[in-house]
């Protein structure tokens, strides 16, 4: 009996997935509606922050994950790009104010 559940729900996996995208898309304008009004209305300071993080994240302000910075970039090319955004003093001053938290082990971040 279990085997033949499991065959079906794979033969079945699509016409699963398409109905399950139909009943959300049913239900997200209501859902927003009350994420919107909990961000603005609710009482508890942390269910609104949670609220109008939820809301930012939907509409695709999300922070960046610690996973997604690419790392496919070289010291130097780090260097250049933290240079050309704050200037040399700037990189200067930043770099020294992250040694100086904690030590770094491995390539130097500036000349």
């Amino acid at each position: 009996m279990r085997n033949q559940a499991c065959k079906l729900r794979r033969e079945c996996a699509d016409e699963i997935s398409e109905e399950l995208h139909r009943n959300f898309a049913e239900i997200a304008p209501r859902a927003l509606n009350i994420l919107s009004d909990l961000a603005e209305n609710a009482e508890s300071e942390s269910v609104r922050l949670g609220a109008t993080r939820d809301l930012l994240d939907r509409a695709g302000f999300r922070p960046v994950d610690r996973h997604e910075i690419v790392k496919d970039k070289s010291i130097e090319e780090l260097n250049a790009q933290l240079v050309s955004l704050v200037g040399e003093d700037g990189a200067q001053l930043l770099v020294g104010a992250f040694r100086s938290r904690r030590s770094i082990s491995g390539p130097e971040l500036t000349k």
